[in-house]
């Protein structure tokens, strides 16, 4: 059976000061009233039943996320120890899934993606669900058609195709490439080759536990150990323990340990209209294409004669004047202005804020 695994645990920095620690990206109404967690529920039930639609999170997230998605049964929530990158994540959710049905078809997707074209996203998905069946020792991804030279996302350049299912190609993949800069982004534009990366993964839980045990053996035993003491926690799991086990899990990305060996992924081209939304520059990007219109704002709003900005307001007024390329995020405790340009760099001032001891900016 296919079952869809939404990812929420993670925090979503580089939309601070909206996306914070204690409410991320995901559990914000950033481009219309349904926050994006909401709108990928939605989206997930127009593929599979809503009882096979799963959320994987945090203790931290799992409170505002029930609130958000009250049709999610209590059962259908895997609740990660602590906040340790989507690999660990990954482990857990396999853990889930295989407890009830170890034949399983998963799809492990991130929770705060933009898509607009929700019948090419199903079309996709349904092509993509079946790609894992027919190659139950790949995993199997989603790369979008690039329509700009984005230097914010991770690449995947393709090979040659393999298959098609219902009218989707399916092709090996050459390798991944990390954020490239600006040239290499408008070189791989002109190229049929080169991919988004969404960082969508669907197996078989089969295949997922086969290429964990060969990628990262350590994480394979911690998997192992983890399994033996989920499956007595309900008469007397020491959960002390199975806390103690998880956090021994190497703290790193899917997407990185994909990386290591791209013949053992396949990848489907899609246009479905996506964004990953990862920063204020993004936002204004996607938001700014839908209305026509280079000012986007939000809130109490007035501007004389700027160009290309993003504007949004809290409780009290914002006048601009006279702008080109500027973000203006209006928070009850903080103010961003920053270069529209530049917002892929926010890490760098939360970092600031780390080390001088602000953490209840963050």
């Amino acid at each position: 059976m296919n079952y869809i695994i939404i990812m929420a645990g993670g925090q979503g920095t580089r939309l601070w000061p909206m996306s914070r620690k204690l409410k991320p990206k995901q559990l914000q109404k950033l481009v219309s009233e349904k926050t994006l967690i909401q709108e990928t529920f939605e989206r997930c039930a127009k593929l599979v039943d809503k009882k096979n639609i799963y959320i994987s999170t945090t203790p931290s997230y799992l409170d505002e996320i029930k609130t958000q998605l009250p049709q999610v049964p209590e059962e259908n929530y895997i609740i990660e120890p602590s906040s340790r990158n989507t690999m660990a994540s990954l482990c857990f959710i396999i853990l889930k899934i295989k407890s009830f049905d170890p034949d399983a078809v998963i799809a492990a997707i991130p929770s705060d993606h933009l898509v607009r074209d929700t019948e090419a996203f199903v079309r996709v998905f349904e092509a993509t669900f079946k790609a894992a069946q027919k190659h139950p020792d790949k995993l199997i991804t989603i790369g979008i058609n690039p329509t700009k030279p984005e230097t914010g996302l991770g690449y995947i350049k393709m090979g040659k195709q393999v298959k098609e299912i219902d009218g989707e190609k399916v092709f090996a993949i050459d390798k991944f490439v990390e954020k490239p800069d600006l040239k290499t982004a408008q070189a791989y534009l002109q190229s049929w080759e080169y991919l988004w990366n969404t960082a969508y993964y669907f197996a078989t839980i089969k295949g997922l536990l086969k290429w964990i045990k060969e990628m990262r053996p350590k994480t394979y035993r911690a998997l192992k150990k983890l399994e033996k003491l989920l499956g007595k926690e309900a008469s007397n799991g020491d959960k002390a323990e199975i806390s103690n086990v998880y956090n021994k899990i190497a703290e790193e990305q899917v997407a990185n340990v994909v990386a290591e060996n791209p013949q053992k992924t396949l990848v489907i081209p899609a246009d479905m209209d996506w964004s990953d939304i990862g920063d204020w520059g993004s936002l204004h990007d996607v938001l700014s294409d839908s209305f026509s219109s280079s000012i986007i704002s939000r809130g109490h709003h007035i501007d004389h004669n700027s160009e290309n900005c993003l504007v949004y307001a809290n409780n009290k007024m914002i006048a601009t004047l006279g702008l080109k390329d500027v973000i203006v995020i209006d928070s009850p405790d903080v103010l961003l202005v920053a270069n529209k340009h530049k917002t892929q760099d926010i890490k760098k001032i939360l970092d600031r804020l780390k080390s001088e001891g602000k953490h209840l900016y963050l």
